[in-house]
């Protein structure tokens, strides 16, 4: 003999049911908010990528400035997405996006603000293609890290730097040198250049002239 339904528990759970499903399609839409579907779409030339990363000079980058540690500029190339970096391994070179992502570190997208000529951003940048990895981290010494190649090559219409420098701090937030500068400094026989006009990824990320997109990855 089949027991009587209980009409009550039956349009209990059918009412959390519904709850049940309207949060998945809530947290659906929070992602997609986030990423977008098709993010390589919505990629475009000129962008830029911030990266954090656990490398030792990463780290050492992120406790002396921030967020990132480091800084990469989107190339659109026919159906191909490329990004044009400098990096110890390679100095300034052009690499396939997914060569950066396969790393498997953070990834944000950020935008200029404001009209810009992007295809004069990157003869400047292909220009570069070549030039050394500055370890030493000066300016005008025919080598380039990350932050400063960005600077240099993403002027105004006026041919003036969109992003500025200031004097540069290798210090983490208790005041004490990282490690491991002490020991990339002397291994080049040089003082740290602590004060030194320069530029870093994070400061770059909080410039004006940039919002954030979505993240990559």
């Amino acid at each position: 003999m089949f027991a009587r339904p209980n009409h009550h528990s039956f349009f209990v759970m059918r009412h959390l049911r519904l709850i049940v499903l309207w949060l998945a399609a809530m947290l659906c839409g929070v992602a997609g908010a986030a990423q977008p579907r098709g993010w390589a779409d919505s990629l475009r030339s000129g962008d830029l990528l911030f990266v954090g990363d656990s490398t030792g000079m990463g780290q050492a980058v992120q406790e002396s400035t921030g967020r990132y540690s480091h800084v990469a500029i989107v190339e659109r190339r026919g159906e191909g997405l490329y990004v044009i970096d400098a990096t110890p391994a390679n100095g300034v070179a052009r690499r396939p996006l997914g060569q950066l992502l396969e790393e498997g570190m953070s990834v944000d997208v950020y935008r200029l603000t404001a009209p810009f000529d992007t295809a004069a951003m990157l003869a400047r940048a292909q220009e570069l293609i070549g030039q050394p990895y500055d370890n030493a981290f000066l300016p005008d010494n025919g080598a380039l890290y990350c932050s400063e190649l960005i600077c240099t090559v993403y002027l105004s219409r006026h041919g003036k730097p969109l992003f500025s420098t200031k004097p540069m701090n290798w210090r983490d937030a208790d005041g004490n040198l990282p490690d491991y500068w002490v020991e990339h400094f002397r291994k080049l026989g040089m003082p740290v250049p602590e004060g030194v006009e320069g530029t870093n990824p994070a400061d770059l990320a909080r410039s004006s002239v940039l919002k954030y997109a979505f993240p990559l990855q």
